[in-house]
């Protein structure tokens, strides 16, 4: 963690990772945060993430008021910045500061940054229509950004023309994000509007299942439906509720994640979209295991807590993911990375 720490505006703050990402991410930032139970880190990051909010609309960077910063600085390329090309950080934002309520239970903190929470909840309300979370640069006045996509998974898309969604797009793990995010925010803020959201939105997930092959489907876009087996599926138990998942959704995740399984855990992706997509197909990533595991307790599945726990007998060091390479996942990215530190620390913290 040394070796990330950085002061900056008097905040203790943490890059991402070493030597690729020397930035601080919101995304890594607060689920590091939140798999450690480090109330002081989540507290300043949360307090740099207001500090940077979005006030305006910039299509060069994404920026939209109310909105969460991806990284910063941001990555320039070309004309355009990475630095608000996130649609889930805003949820993230909303999750952290209920997390620190409830572990310190510091009402001061929350009534200081009230405005920005209101602002946040503005941002995600401004992109849900008929109960669907949607992406698309046009809300910052932008034809495209920087990046492919702007979840976590953000170096291309399945199944479209050089990777990149046709917009509006709805990302079925964001739109699960952001319903969380919005659900956090009104156990934090009375607000009978954010009920009516959050239930239309709870809603919609039946439009995002899709029964024949028993999943959720990757993303729908103004093209169509984007199917796949990733690791959404697993990802998304952690932001859901028990409520929200029948049994047949719950058992069509656990049909489908089994193609996923490796030795180390799950990979990001189903191997049989490695023509397509070798690079989500190939990698396992250990602060996802951390988030699965999680995910797996709430719902009580036994065999995804094995499964992603097993990662932890291969973390020797902290990489930033696996790779398979000549049919062995070798160490790959970042080393150190910052939320595969946090997961290691979950993971010990379990035991």
């Amino acid at each position: 963690m040394h070796l990330l720490k950085k002061t900056y505006l008097n905040l203790e703050l943490y890059q991402a990772g070493k030597p690729g990402y020397p930035r601080f991410f919101t995304r890594d930032s607060i689920i590091s945060a939140i798999l450690m139970k480090e109330s002081i880190m989540l507290k300043n990051q949360l307090i740099f993430c207001g500090m940077r909010q979005g006030k305006e609309k910039n299509p060069l960077t994404g920026e939209e008021p109310g909105k969460i910063f991806h990284e910063y600085p941001g990555f320039t390329s070309g004309e355009l910045s990475t630095e608000y090309n996130a649609c889930d950080t805003t949820a993230l934002f909303l999750i952290g500061h209920y997390y620190y309520y409830e572990w310190t239970q510091d009402k001061k903190f929350l009534e200081e940054n009230i405005d920005t929470i209101k602002k946040a909840i503005e941002y995600i309300c401004l992109h849900v229509r008929e109960g669907i979370f949607y992406e698309d640069p046009l809300f910052s006045g932008a034809e495209r950004f920087a990046l492919k996509v702007t979840y976590w998974k953000d170096s291309e898309i399945l199944c479209r023309k050089e990777g990149i969604p046709s917009y509006p797009v709805v990302y079925t793990l964001a739109h699960i994000q952001n319903m969380s995010g919005l659900r956090c925010a009104e156990k934090l803020i009375e607000n009978d509007n954010l009920k009516i959201i959050i239930e239309s939105m709870k809603l919609s997930l039946r439009q995002l299942y899709n029964s024949n092959n028993k999943s959720f489907y990757l993303a729908i876009d103004k093209e169509g439906k984007i199917d796949g087996i990733t690791s959404d599926l697993l990802h998304s138990l952690f932001y859901l509720e028990k409520e929200d998942l029948n049994e047949e959704q719950i058992e069509g995740i656990l049909f489908s994640s089994s193609s996923l399984e490796t030795p180390l855990g799950y990979r990001t992706m189903s191997s049989v979209y490695t023509m397509i997509d070798q690079y989500h197909s190939e990698t396992v990533w250990p602060f996802e295991q951390a988030i699965i595991n999680l995910g797996a307790k709430k719902f009580g599945l036994k065999k995804v807590e094995e499964v992603s726990s097993r990662i932890i007998r291969y973390l020797d060091s902290d990489p930033e993911y696996f790779k398979l390479v000549s049919g062995e996942f070798k160490k790959a990215g970042c080393d150190p990375q910052l939320w595969t530190i946090a997961a290691k620390k979950y993971f010990e913290l379990s035991n």
